[in-house]
Order: structure tokens, then C-alpha cells, then sequence
């Protein structure tokens, strides 16, 4: 074939390419490429269609040898970094988009996908440095909006904002812009301003699903349900498969008490699209958030009855059966997911608790331990050992769930810059109550009469917070200092001279409100800080909002809660992660705590 000819067929290729055909474009640049193994153009051009067409070993295996044959073509560096990304190679693709910056410093798409690419592997201080950089080289609209969203998953929203306002300056008509600076203003708690954004993007065109989804929490967070509702229900006349659209308007519908018609546009649409598992699944999960298990077993069963091996299904079939206490029965159903994931860690772990109900805790033990030998720190997992043994009445529980070694309580001084313990858990509280109107939206919630804050308030930069943080350290040290740095020690073990916080977060409970039992399985040692407690003068229950541990999160027979502890504001309370713990229904206007978690540093 003359060189004319293969230029003639591989330009020809990069059109239909470029006319989004991947297919059309490989039937023709395919049967000439043995002819080409050493033609970077072609071999990139390979590459490309491969990533479009979803083949990323082989549009890797086409890049490198593009990459080869042009050394100096920052573009192919570029692209073969993506697939690398996407595969989770991230240290190579970002060498390798650092490589394809010296190449072409101009390009913007290579700054982009650094960024993007230092976030997915959680290092954000990272992204925050190459976010400034991208801004000083380049200081425009997409470079600002970029730093600003950087900021924001830093939890840094105030510089979040004044990012968001310098890409709106440069590119105020630009959706994106305006949209981005609307959510900067949403994450101050400036609802009401960042709803007229959403308004105004909304009534130019309803582009995208997060739009809606965004126009709707706003509405509802102050106090417009029916908008809400509205406008779920005109971002799902564009998009009716969407199930983040339709859990929400499930859960807006839920709040106003709805009932058994909270779940009716979902419904409307399985039967319009009845092999559409998304959707089943959506609906399902509304049902189980609401409390509805019978129809969620329902629904469960009809979508069953058309794919009988599909796992999502068989889970979720499994968890609403233990749900309405027929545990033996999901367990059938989750031995099904177990046996079709070839006995996976996760599908195993999904098991554990309805072992237990269902009367094999011997089982669940022998599941547990052998887990536990690939994940000695998962803390679910040695919650579950630990009541595998309380059930099995074995004495080792006790090593476990000791709670006069490992429950500990702390008055906290005043912390530095605070005259009085009082007028610091003032301050703290007025923090942790912003938080929860700003950040603990009702779509989210899954308290009853209560709220927790949906991320972790570590970046908070609030002088009340940063005390908080240091009142801490003396306490966590004692604690630790206790704890005996042996292997049969299930938390001593772990012992550390340095430590960290893993995470710190809030929950406001009000009349009536309770807190489900759990775990924190990525912990270490748990503390709950109790900031304001304002329980009724005489309760009906004298333990009402009171702590309780080693009460799991599903009844099992002669396991109820071992020791309860009193709030009082200005105490700490110490303990391992996998302890479970939970609150007995409140009673009165406000109780109000600060939770964090540390690990080993």
C-alpha cells in the first residue's frame, strides 16, 4: 500500500472517530496497522479508539508504543497517563502528565487531569499545589473554578468561595462558573442567595441532573417543599432513569408523609422500564430508608422474579428479610451473593451479621477470624467476633469488650483563649449548630428527630474547632498511655507514640430522637464529646438520651446494652472503635455531642 493510501485511510479513520463512530473508525485504520507498527499518529490514533470503545489494556498497550515512536508529544503522554489513571495506576500517570507539562506547559487539559488525578488518590495538598500553579500560569475562569472545588473538598469553603468569585469575575456567562459559585455559596449556609443562581440557571435550561438536584435541596432547605418536589419533578421529565432524581423526591415525599405514594413516580417508571435494575434498586432503598420493608420485600421479590442472580438484588433481599426478622430466610439470599462472587471478602462480611441472628454463630466466627487475618484492623470485624463469642458464651468476649479497662471518662479544662469550660462549649456548640443547618440536609438524614453532619469537620477553620482539636490531645495521650503495646491486647496493640484524627463530626438529637447502634470500622479509638445537653425535667424513661454500649445494631437474643453512661456537658468519653454503641431515645430539647475517631499515625 502506497504511503498516500494509509494517510488517506487514517485521516479517514480520525473522522468518524471525531463523528463519535469508534466502531466505523476502527473497521478502517484496523486492517492496515501491521503496516503502521511504527507510525506514532496511527498507533495514538489506535489508542484513542480503544479508550473510547472501553479497552483500556489495549489502548495502553497502543499509547506506550506512541509514546515510543514520539517522545516529544506531550499529547500522548497526556492520553496514556488517562488510561493509566483509569486503570488505577495513578504514580505513573502522574509522572507522566508531569512529563507531557514540560512538553506542552500551555495545556490546560494536562493541568486538569493532574489535578483530578491527585484527588482520586486523596492527596488534596497535592491538588491544592498544582491547583495555585494551574491559576498562576494561567489565571482564568477554568483554573479559579478548579482551585475553588479543590478548596471545597478540603473542607476550606470560605476560600472555596473567593476562588468561586474570581472564576465568576472572569467568566460571569459561563454556566459552569455561575453553577460552581452557587454551590460555594450553598456550602456557607447562603442558601437563600444560591438558590436565585440555581433559579436563574434553571429558568435559562435544566442541563444536567445535579442542577435539579441542587435547585431542590435548596428549595427545601428553606422551608419550600413543594418547589422542591417541583423541580425533582421536572429534572425527571428530562431524566426519568435517574435514581438520584427519584430517591430524593422519594425521600421529600417520605418527610411529608407520603407513605405507601412516596415511592409512586419510581414505581410509574419500573413498569414503563421494567428491566431497569437501577431503578428497582433506587426504590428499594427509599422503602428501607422509610422503614417500609414489606413493600420493600416486594419490590425486592418482583425484580427477583427477573434476575434471579443478580447480586445487588440478592443483598438487598437478604438485609430487608433480616430487617422484618426473618434472618434464616436472608440468609438463603445472601449465600446466593456469596456463592456468586466467588466467596469475596465483601460478600462474606455481608453475611456476618445474619449468621449470628439466624443461630450460626459458630459460623460467623470461623468467617470472622479468617477475615480478620487479611483485615486485623477492620473494626466491624472484631465487633463481630467479639459478639459471636458473647453468644457462644465463650469467656474470651470479655478480653474484647472489657469495659472498665477500655471505656474511659474525661472532664475537659477550658482550652486555651477560653476564660471558663463554659464559655468554650458555648462557642463549640454555636459552631456544631451552624454546621447542622448548613450541611445536614433532611435528603440525607437517616436519624429520626436528629441530624448528623455529613462530612467530617476537620477543616473547619474555626478557632472554637481548633481548640477543640488541642483540649483533646492530653486526654487521647492518657488514654492511649494505658493501654498495654501487647499482641493479645485488641486494642493495645495498635499502641502508637503519634496518633491522628481520622475523622470529627457531629450529632444534634431533639424530643424524641435516637441514635441507631454501630461501629466505626476504619477507627482506632472513638470519642464522643458532649457539648449541650438540655433533657426534659421529668423524663419517662430516666435514661433517656443517655450512651449506651455493647448493644448491637440488630436484636439478637440476651445481647442488650452492658453499661449506659450519663451525658454531661464538658465530658469525654473514650473507647475502641468496634465497640458498639448507641443513644437511648431523648427526651427534651437538644442534645448535642462532637465524635471523633483516631488511628495510629
Amino acid at each position: 500500500m502506497r504511503a498516500a493510501d494509509a494517510s488517506a485511510l487514517v485521516n479517514a479513520s480520525r473522522e468518524l472517530l471525531g463523528k463519535n463512530d469508534p466502531v466505523g473508525a476502527e473497521r478502517v485504520l484496523g486492517p492496515i496497522m501491521p503496516r503502521l507498527r511504527s507510525d506514532a499518529e496511527a498507533l495514538h490514533l489506535m489508542g484513542l479508539i480503544k479508550r473510547t470503545t472501553g479497552h483500556l489494556l489495549e489502548a495502553e498497550r497502543y499509547f506506550r508504543s506512541a509514546v515510543a515512536y514520539s517522545l516529544n508529544d506531550g499529547g500522548y503522554y497526556n492520553d496514556l497517563a488517562v488510561v493509566l489513571q483509569a486503570l488505577g495506576q495513578r504514580d505513573e500517570a502522574m509522572r507522566l502528565y508531569r512529563a507531557a507539562l514540560a512538553l506542552t506547559p500551555q495545556a490546560s487539559s494536562v493541568r486538569v487531569n493532574m489535578i483530578r488525578c491527585l484527588e482520586e488518590s486523596d492527596d488534596l495538598e497535592g491538588a491544592e499545589r498544582e491547583a495555585l500553579a494551574f491559576v498562576a500560569a494561567q489565571p482564568g475562569p477554568e483554573s479559579w473554578l478548579l482551585l475553588s472545588q479543590v478548596h471545597r473538598s478540603l473542607e476550606r469553603h470560605e476560600e472555596a468561595l473567593t476562588s468561586a468569585n474570581e472564576a465568576l469575575k472572569i467568566g460571569p456567562r459561563m454556566r459552569g462558573v455561575q453553577f460552581n459559585y452557587a454551590i460555594g455559596l450553598d456550602k456557607l449556609g447562603r442558601t437563600r442567595e444560591s438558590l436565585e443562581f440555581y433559579k436563574k440557571l434553571a429558568n435559562q435550561s435544566l442541563d444536567s441532573i445535579e442542577l435539579a438536584l441542587n435547585l431542590a435541596r435548596a428549595h427545601y432547605a428553606e422551608g419550600q417543599h413543594k418547589e422542591a418536589e417541583a423541580a425533582l419533578e421536572a429534572g425527571l421529565e428530562k431524566w426519568p432513569n435517574s435514581s438520584a432524581l427519584h430517591t430524593a423526591l422519594a425521600r421529600a415525599r417520605t418527610l411529608r408523609g407520603d407513605g405507601d405514594n412516596a415511592t409512586a413516580r419510581l414505581e410509574e417508571q419500573i413498569a414503563a422500564r421494567p428491566q431497569d435494575m437501577g431503578l428497582r434498586l433506587a426504590c428499594i432503598d427509599a422503602l428501607h430508608r422509610a422503614g417500609r420493608y414489606d413493600k420493600a420485600l416486594e419490590v425486592t421479590n418482583n425484580a427477583l422474579a427477573l434476575a434471579p442472580d443478580h447480586q445487588a438484588l440478592l443483598t438487598a433481599h437478604g438485609v430487608v428479610l433480616d430487617e422484618l426478622n426473618q434472618p434464616a430466610q436472608g440468609l438463603v439470599s445472601l449465600r446466593r451473593v456469596a456463592e456468586l462472587a466467588g466467596h469475596t471478602p465483601a460478600s462474606l462480611r455481608n453475611m456476618l451479621s445474619t449468621l449470628i441472628r439466624a443461630g450460626q454463630a459458630e459460623e460467623a466466627l470461623r468467617i470472622t477470624r479468617a477475615l480478620l487475618q487479611k483485615q486485623p484492623d477492620e473494626q466491624y470485624l472484631v465487633a463481630t467476633e467479639a459478639l459471636a463469642l458473647r453468644v457462644l458464651r465463650d469467656p474470651a468476649y470479655r478480653t474484647l469488650y472489657d469495659y472498665d479497662r477500655y471505656v474511659r471518662r474525661y472532664d475537659i479544662p477550658a482550652p486555651r483563649n477560653f476564660f471558663t469550660v463554659e464559655n468554650f462549649n458555648a462557642a463549640f456548640a454555636n459552631v456544631l449548630r451552624r454546621q447542622h443547618r448548613i450541611t445536614a440536609h433532611p435528603f440525607d438524614q437517616t436519624l429520626h428527630n436528629g441530624s448528623q453532619t455529613p462530612r467530617t469537620l476537620l477543616g473547619l477553620d474555626d478557632p472554637a474547632v481548633a481548640a477543640f482539636k488541642g483540649s483533646m490531645d492530653l486526654t487521647v495521650r492518657d488514654y492511649i498511655s494505658r493501654l498495654r503495646a501487647e499482641e493479645d491486647d485488641p486494642v493495645g496493640r495498635r499502641k502508637r507514640d503519634r496518633y491522628r484524627f481520622a475523622g470529627l463530626w457531629s450529632t444534634r438529637l431533639e424530643n424524641g430522637g435516637a441514635q441507631p447502634n454501630q461501629v466505626h470500622d476504619n477507627g482506632w479509638i472513638t470519642g464522643i464529646y458532649f457539648v449541650a445537653y438540655a433533657p426534659a425535667e421529668r423524663p419517662a424513661n430516666p435514661h433517656a438520651g443517655w450512651m449506651k454500649l455493647g448493644e448491637p445494631n440488630r436484636t439478637v437474643d440476651n445481647c442488650f446494652a452492658e453499661r449506659v453512661i450519663e451525658p454531661k456537658v464538658g465530658t469525654l468519653v473514650l473507647f475502641p472503635s468496634y465497640m458498639w454503641h448507641g443513644v437511648i431515645a431523648f427526651e427534651g430539647s437538644e442534645r448535642l455531642t462532637a465524635t471523633f475517631d483516631i488511628v495510629p499515625a
